[in-house]
C-alpha cells in the first residue's frame, strides 16, 4: 500500500475556473458551481457566431447569393472559424482543465514534491492562479483581440464576399464579425496562449523545487513522463487553431486563386512554431533528467558490476560454502531483474515526453488542412495519403 502522507493546504490547480470572462459567465448562468455547462456555452457560442451571421446576411439577401462576390453560405472561412474553432476551444476547457489539475496534484501525491518542499508547491499554485484571475491580463487580451481584427487580419478574404456591400462599406453581418465575432475567436486564441504560459511558469516552479526523481522508473523520465501526458491533450487546441486558418486559406485558394502549393512553406513553419511552443515549457526539467540519466548510468553500472562479480564466483568458480542448488536459485531472476533496471536508466528520456508526441501534435495541425487537398487532388488519393500518414 502506498503510505499515506500530509498533503499541502494550498489550492486546486483549477487554470479554467477563473479570471473576469469566468466570474461574468457564473453571474450570467452559463457556468455553474458544480458544472461548466462548456457544451451549452459552445452551442451559445455557434448561435452568436455563425447563426447570428446567417441571419444578418439573409436580411441583406448576402446568405444564399451576392452579386460579384461571395455569399454567406459559400465562404468557408466561416465555417472553420465558428462551427468549428469556436465551438472547440470552449469544449477544449473540459478535456485540459482536469489534466492540469490532476497533473499539478501529481507532483505532491506522486512522492515528487517532499513535505519540505511544500510551501514552494503551495505559493506556485498560489502565483499561478492570481495571475489567471488578473483583470489586467485578460483586458490586454481584449485589446489584443480586438487590434487583431480591425487591422484586417482576420479578415478571410480580398475579394467581394457578404461583409461588404458594393460601395465597400460593412454589411449588417459586416459589422457583426469585425467587432464580435473574429474578436471572440482572436480572445479565446489568445487566452489558450496565456493558459500555456501559467502552466509553463508552474513548471519551471517546479523544476526548482527539489524533485524525488529516480533513474529506473518505468516510464524513462525519472517519474515526470505524465508531464509529457499533459502537454499531448494541446493538440484538441491545436486542431482548432488549424480548423480557423484552413477556412481562411480554402477562401484564398477558391476565390482569390492562390496556387495551394503556395501555402506549403507556411504552413510547415506555422505546424514547428507551435509544436516548439506546445513543448517548449517541459524543456525546463532537461538538465535535472540528463544529469540523473549519467549519475544514475555511474550508480547502477557499479551495482550491475559488484552484483555480477559476486554471481559468477559463486557459480561460474564454484565459490559457493552453503552448497545452494541452482535450480530454483533466486540468483538469476535477481540478475535478469538488475538488467532491466540497468536498461530503463539507459533508455531514460532527457525530456519527459514519449518520442510519439510531436508527430501526434503534428497531425493535429494538419488534420483540419487534408480538406485542402481536395482542391487539387481526388478524393482517393486524400485518403491514399492520410492512410500512409497514419500507418
Amino acid at each position: 500500500m502506498i503510505e499515506t502522507l500530509p498533503t499541502p493546504k494550498g489550492r486546486e490547480f483549477l487554470l479554467m475556473e477563473g479570471g473576469p470572462l469566468f466570474r461574468l459567465q457564473r453571474r450570467l448562468g452559463l457556468i455553474r458551481t458544480d458544472a461548466p455547462l462548456v457544451a451549452r456555452r459552445a452551442l451559445l457560442s455557434f448561435l452568436l457566431t455563425w447563426g447570428a451571421l446567417f441571419i444578418l446576411a439573409a436580411i441583406q439577401h448576402t446568405a444564399f447569393r451576392y452579386e460579384g462576390g461571395v455569399p454567406f453560405v459559400r465562404d468557408f472561412s466561416v465555417y472553420a472559424r465558428f462551427l468549428v474553432a469556436v465551438p472547440l476551444l470552449i469544449l477544449a476547457e473540459n478535456i485540459l482543465g482536469p489534466r492540469f489539475s490532476q497533473a499539478a496534484s501529481y507532483f505532491v501525491t506522486s512522492g515528487l514534491v517532499t513535505s519540505k518542499d511544500y510551501d514552494g508547491f503551495d505559493n506556485a499554485i498560489e502565483r499561478g492562479l492570481r495571475l489567471r484571475d488578473s483583470v489586467i491580463a485578460e483586458a490586454i487580451l481584449a485589446v489584443l483581440s480586438y487590434s487583431i481584427t480591425i487591422s484586417g487580419q482576420q479578415l478571410a478574404v480580398h475579394h467581394s464576399s457578404w461583409m461588404r456591400t458594393s460601395s465597400d462599406t460593412l454589411t449588417l453581418a459586416g459589422w457583426w464579425a469585425v467587432f464580435f465575432c473574429g474578436p471572440l475567436l482572436n480572445f479565446l486564441m489568445l487566452r489558450w496562449l496565456w493558459r500555456l504560459l501559467l502552466w509553463a511558469q508552474f513548471l519551471f516552479r517546479m523544476s526548482k523545487l527539489d524533485l524525488q526523481i529516480f533513474p529506473p522508473h518505468p516510464d524513462q523520465a525519472g517519474g515526470l513522463g505524465f508531464v509529457g501526458r499533459t502537454q499531448q491533450f494541446f493538440g484538441v487546441v491545436l486542431f482548432a487553431y488549424s480548423a480557423g486558418i484552413a477556412g481562411v486559406i480554402a477562401d484564398q485558394v477558391m476565390y482569390d486563386k492562390v496556387p495551394l502549393q503556395s501555402f506549403a512553406p507556411a504552413i510547415i513553419c506555422y505546424v514547428v512554431f507551435v509544436e516548439i511552443l506546445v513543448l517548449l515549457p517541459i524543456i525546463v526539467f532537461y538538465h535535472d533528467l540528463r544529469e540523473m540519466k549519467i549519475k544514475g548510468l555511474y550508480q547502477y553500472g557499479a551495482l550491475a558490476t559488484a552484483y555480477d562479480s559476486k554471481f559468477h564466483h559463486k557459480w561460474i568458480f564454484g565459490e559457493n560454502p552453503s552448497a545452494e542448488p541452482l535450480l530454483g536459485t533466486a540468483d538469476i531472476q535477481s540478475l535478469a531483474d538488475l538488467g532491466n533496471s540497468f536498461e530503463f536508466v539507459n533508455k531514460m528520456d532527457n525530456f519527459p515526453m514519449n518520442p510519439r508526441t510531436p508527430i501526434q501534435l503534428a497531425l493535429a495541425c494538419l488534420l483540419p488542412m487534408t480538406p485542402l487537398l481536395l482542391i487539387i487532388l481526388p478524393l482517393k488519393e486524400v485518403l491514399k495519403l492520410l492512410v500512409k500518414a497514419i500507418l
